[in-house]
């Protein structure tokens, strides 16, 4: 967040999660469900998940938005035995899983692509 002589600037934040799984506890596709069910997206990296804050923060608002998301995640999460670790961050890099798959999936057409052509 930028301040220019207290003029307040918006920017876009992700909260990004970690989770850590119990044997005694859920199943990973259950905490999977839960957290996509709340506008959570798995993706690849240093975190599990992330949530794209659709609204642009000012530092004013800023610890709403980091309580708000906190309280449905801990509530969504309650009873299920997960221990998980969340931070709040201007938008930055990250690769959500559903582009990793779609990637692979046209990798794995080009391929088949060229073996088909190689056999013909």
């Amino acid at each position: 967040m930028f301040s220019i002589i207290g003029v307040n600037m918006m920017t876009r934040y992700v909260t990004r999660v970690t989770v850590w799984f119990n044997s005694e506890g859920a199943s990973p596709s259950d905490v999977v469900k839960k957290l996509t069910e709340l506008g959570f997206e798995p993706v690849r990296g240093e975190y599990d998940f992330i949530y794209e804050h659709e609204e642009e923060i000012t530092d004013t608002n800023l610890g709403i938005a980091i309580l708000e998301i906190s309280r449905a995640l801990h509530i969504s999460l309650s009873g299920l035995s997960v221990l998980y670790n969340l931070d709040t961050h201007p938008v930055g890099d990250y690769v959500p899983l559903r582009v990793i798959d779609a990637e692979l999936a046209e990798t794995r057409r080009e391929l088949e692509e060229i073996e088909k052509d190689e056999v013909e």
